[in-house]
């Protein structure tokens, strides 16, 4: 697309937004790719599930024989050894929070399912398109900008915060169709920002030992590993 002075502007290929009622935010639908996504979430729930006993100490619990009077006295309800009894003591044990988490997301995982494979099997009924290569797909290339992050997380020891924020704050917004010098200023002066405010300001810690950094002189060096 270009405009009255024969540059090239920024193109989306996405939809223009339309008007949202509240009725559209609050309404759930299930698309064709649901049940997948939903079968990946109980494994990912029943997999917490398998390794809780291992992971959270659990295997090497000598719990007592009387396991009514434990339970009272871990909710204060009854004093250990004749201590004062404290209300919530169960709560600074390691497991408790993991145990809470799964007794919420194995039930909902499950329910999710059930949701999930009643909708498909209604499209099914109906003849309805069930395809899933398209949605799972969408899925798939929404991966590249976790890669995009991993690769960045990767560069800072070898370049330094410095010129890996640079390199992200620009090859990003490149690949997503930001391009132009106008663009490529300030997404430079965006970039630069942040590694002021958190840098050389907030002295965020970042990693000591950069590659880039040991091949300059020795005061320059330490100039950028402390302020860069």
């Amino acid at each position: 697309m270009r405009s009255a002075t024969g540059t090239r502007g920024f193109v989306s290929t996405c939809p223009p937004d339309a008007k949202i009622n509240v009725q559209d935010v609050t309404d759930f639908r299930r698309g064709r790719g649901d049940l997948v996504f939903s079968l990946v979430m109980v494994a990912i729930a029943l997999f917490f599930l398998v390794f809780f006993f291992s992971q959270t100490g659990w295997e090497d619990r000598k719990l007592p024989a009387n396991m009514a009077r434990y339970w009272m006295d871990q909710f204060g309800i009854t004093s250990p050894e004749e201590r004062p009894a404290r209300l919530g003591r169960i709560l600074k044990q390691s497991w408790i929070a993991p145990l809470a988490c799964l007794t919420l997301l194995v039930p909902a995982a499950l329910w999710n399912l059930y949701g999930a494979v009643r909708a498909y099997r209604w499209r099914a009924r109906f003849q309805l398109p069930n395809g899933m290569a398209h949605e799972l797909t969408q899925w798939v290339c929404a991966l590249e900008f976790v890669a995009w992050f991993v690769v960045y997380t990767l560069l800072v020891p070898v370049l330094g915060y410095l010129m890996s924020t640079l390199l992200l704050g620009t090859g990003l917004p490149w690949r997503l169709g930001y391009r132009g010098a106008r663009w490529m200023g300030i997404c430079l002066a965006t970039s630069l920002a942040i590694v002021l405010v958190f840098r050389t300001g907030l002295q965020i810690r970042t990693p000591v030992n950069i590659w880039l950094y040991d091949q300059l002189p020795q005061g320059l060096s330490t100039f950028l590993k402390v302020w860069f």
